[in-house]
């Protein structure tokens, strides 16, 4: 039996859709596709001046779009994508980190996928997902009829315990998740991910359809096929061009010369498997009736061309969190070129309900606010509104790596919580949208009024209910059974990776009372006799081990009483040598 607190976990996700969105829909409803890609920045397109990669599809698309020039995001994947779910700053749904832990968005949020479920569409996404591995918290749980994605942040990370083993060869022939299922895909990952949209879009060609195509690539690592590094081998990623633009930029080293070479080719792959679902959609004839909106997550992982802006992926600089987004509409619905007001992923969810007709309400805080109006060209969207920006490697600290973008004006703070205000740096990005001249000094005024705004904003994302109580993962539930506890989703020291000896935990709600096993993978061989210790709760098992070379240890049989609870287990070989689980399964034998 579920307890009505677990009963209320479960149930949330389904109230908030009931009451969020209408169920009108009729058979000239919009089609939306939504492509976003990760780790490319604002740079790695043709259309943004950078001569050296091929992006010829994406471009032709963004002359058709509208362009938004002042488009932000989150510095890193998982908070963009939980914002661009939700319309609401990460932090509000419990998603603070890319791994660690910090990445299982809450159950209880309303994405996009079920905003879109409810009005009468069919929901796809393809790709990559990085809000949770395990239920409550799948694409599955959160509102997708149709799911292909692979585990963790990226294909063959930790959290990918599937294909972590293939190395170099993790983006080809992928085993990925779809509809709940193991799936052995066939191909380079970018590949399949379209051929999977495309066969959504033919089989959903009759109705409405939400599709969320999210490529992992060119996120490390750098791995493409072939036939598309051979057009980027030879080409000299030469840094002087960009110097000479006038633009400020990083000094590029060798390594970053070659991972632009790489990066640029699975840009072209990327930008070729537009193209065929672009062709698709007007074979199918439904070019005219779909909007399609190209974005990317945050800024490159690596130095090179930016299109002038300073900084890349993980900083609140222009060039980590300012990235292209196009938005292509229906004939019909506009004739404006370009919306030069800051908007930001918040606004993505009030938008694109706005623009499909679909009256929606909800008991969550919307941080983000709809541009329809701007993109009808009705009227301007009053942006008269802060946007602020954070990561580092654990919850938000305030003032550090952490901004504000108030008009023209932008305040970053990289200083600690108890810094004067001149050590913060402040910029008019009007005038200066390179970032190049701190003018602190000069408007402090300006600047301690956003300051203050970073003060409030911060007590305010801090006070809300999923940062302080944390989605935990749910075991013994015929939705999900077995269940993998994997790396990315462990809780404990910030940079938990795949070390052997590093303490790891997951919190868990045990939903059914009864019988469980747990099986406990390592990540290399154990050659030394030792002890399994598998904990949860205030529960011990000890499981003596006499055999060399083992990667798995079973413990058959452990009754558990219904609740929340953390897990975590070690091999003991002395006292001063210890192997951590790289991955447990648990499974409930009997319901």
């Amino acid at each position: 039996m579920y307890t009505g607190k677990n009963l209320a976990i479960l149930g949330l996700s389904l109230l908030s859709v009931s009451s969020f969105a209408s169920k009108k829909v009729d058979d000239s409803k919009t089609n939306v596709i939504l492509i976003i890609t990760d780790d490319q920045g604002y740079g790695d397109l043709g259309i943004h001046k950078n001569p050296q990669v091929k992006t010829p599809v994406i471009d032709k698309l963004a002359s058709q779009s509208i362009k938004f020039s002042n488009f932000y995001v989150s510095p890193v994947c998982a908070p963009t994508r939980s914002s661009l779910m939700t319309g609401r700053y990460s932090i509000r749904t419990g998603v603070y980190d890319t791994y660690s832990g910090g990445s299982i968005m809450a159950s209880n949020e309303t994405t996009l996928a079920e905003v879109f479920n409810s009005a009468g569409y069919q929901t796809g996404i393809f790709g990559k997902w990085h809000l949770g591995d395990s239920y409550p918290s799948r694409p599955q749980d959160q509102g997708f009829t149709t799911s292909v994605w692979h585990l963790s942040g990226g294909i063959g990370q930790v959290g990918d315990v599937f294909n972590y083993d293939k190395g170099n060869r993790s983006y080809f022939d992928p085993i990925l998740w779809k509809n709940g299922k193991q799936f052995q895909s066939k191909g380079y990952c970018s590949d399949v991910f379209t051929n999977e949209a495309i066969d959504f879009i033919k089989q959903q060609k009759d109705q409405p359809f939400f599709l969320y195509l999210s490529y992992n690539a060119p996120h490390i690592p750098l791995q493409v096929p072939e036939e598309y590094y051979n057009k980027f081998k030879d080409v000299d990623i030469d840094p002087q061009y960009f110097k000479n633009r006038g633009e400020y930029v990083a000094e590029m080293s060798e390594r970053d010369k070659e991972a632009a070479r790489k990066v640029y080719a699975m840009v072209n792959n990327i930008d070729d498997n537009i193209g065929r679902l672009m062709t698709t959609l007007k074979t199918e004839g439904l070019d005219e009736n779909t909007i399609i909106i190209f974005m990317t997550d945050n800024g490159p992982q690596q130095y090179r061309y930016t299109g002038g802006f300073r900084g890349k992926k993980s900083l609140v600089r222009e060039g980590g969190i300012h990235v292209p987004f196009y938005i292509k509409t229906p004939k019909s619905l506009s004739n404006v070129k370009e919306i030069n007001e800051p908007a930001a992923h918040i606004d993505i969810l009030p938008t694109l309900a706005e623009l499909c007709n679909i009256d929606y309400h909800t008991n969550h805080k919307l941080d983000g606010i709809s541009f329809a109006s701007s993109i009808k060209g009705e009227k301007k969207t009053a942006t008269n509104r802060s946007l602020f920006f954070e990561w580092q490697r654990s919850y938000p600290e305030l003032y550090r790596n952490m901004a504000v973008r108030k008009g023209d004006y932008k305040l970053i703070g990289n200083c600690g919580a108890n810094a004067n205000i001149e050590d913060f740096e402040l910029y008019n990005l009007k005038s200066d949208p390179y970032e190049t001249t701190n003018i602190i000094d000069k408007e402090e005024k300006t600047a301690t009024i956003l300051k203050k705004e970073l003060e409030g904003w911060y007590k305010d994302i801090m006070d809300s209910p999923n940062i302080n109580k944390l989605q935990r993962i749910i075991i013994g539930s015929p939705h999900e059974n077995p269940v993998i506890l994997n790396r990315n989703d462990a809780r404990g020291m910030q940079l938990i990776w795949d070390q052997d000896d590093i303490h790891v935990s997951w919190d868990v709600t045990i939903a059914k009372e009864g019988h469980y096993s747990a099986k406990c993978y390592f990540r290399n061989p154990i050659d030394k006799t030792g002890s399994m210790l598998f904990r949860i709760g205030n529960k011990n098992i000890t499981i003596p081990n006499k055999a060399k070379g083992i990667k798995e240890i079973t413990i058959d049989d452990i009754y558990l009483n219904e609740g929340d609870f953390t897990i975590d287990g070690w091999y003991l070989v002395d006292w001063k040598t210890h192997y951590t689980p790289f991955y447990i399964v648990l499974e409930k034998k009997l319901f």
